[in-house]
């Protein structure tokens, strides 16, 4: 029994480890569909492929070249305001990323890719947007800052920090400022050891 189990196991942290390797090495063109580690893969795999689609987007702007793209999310509320992002294409990294983690001693996991779950508190903050009403909102380890700037975008609350300790992400994010102007009234970069002022 405990050999079955054992066998389960290093299957699975191998697979973990072909997802990894997918996402660093180039991609071959000529991958054999019957290929039944694909699908182990895809069940080992924590990450649903394109999120739940809460919210309504479009692709704006995708470069062959790039590792970004740029989306358009339309808010399903009154006035449908418009947030755009700029993200990664999946399966996607690098090893300036990696030299970045190592640099500031930070993992990746905010630029892999827009989590399932952000799209779910994003939601969240959406339909309960009342709760945010006349509050100072921040928050902490944004990733892409849907859900930030979706607290933002429905203007009930006082003032929304986004933050994220990985500087491409921030840099994203302030990228990012005029393209929401709508959204943002003051756009400003937040330096932890700095005070706040």
């Amino acid at each position: 029994m405990e050999a079955a189990s054992d066998s389960g196991t290093s299957k699975a942290s191998s697979l973990r480890w072909k997802i990894l390797r997918r996402a660093i090495l180039p991609r071959v063109s000529s991958q054999n569909p019957d290929d039944e580690s694909q699908m182990g893969i895809r069940s080992v795999s924590r990450k649903a492929t394109k999120g739940f689609n809460l919210i309504p987007f479009q692709l704006l702007h995708e470069d062959s070249q790039s590792r970004d793209a740029r989306l358009c999310y339309t808010l399903p509320i009154p006035g449908s305001p418009k947030l755009v992002l700029t993200q990664r294409v999946d399966n996607c990294a690098d090893l300036k990323d990696f030299e970045i983690c190592n640099e500031y001693n930070i993992d990746n996991t905010g630029l892999v890719c827009q989590w399932p779950s952000e799209d779910v508190l994003a939601y969240f903050c959406l339909s309960h947007a009342d709760i945010f009403r006349s509050r100072r909102v921040i928050e902490l380890g944004s990733g892409y800052g849907l859900a930030g700037l979706v607290i933002a975008a429905t203007r009930e609350a006082l003032e929304v920090v986004i933050t994220d300790g990985n500087p491409q992400v921030v840099d994203c994010i302030l990228s990012l400022g005029c393209a929401n102007c709508q959204v943002f009234n003051v756009l400003i970069m937040l330096v932890w050891p700095k005070p706040y002022t």
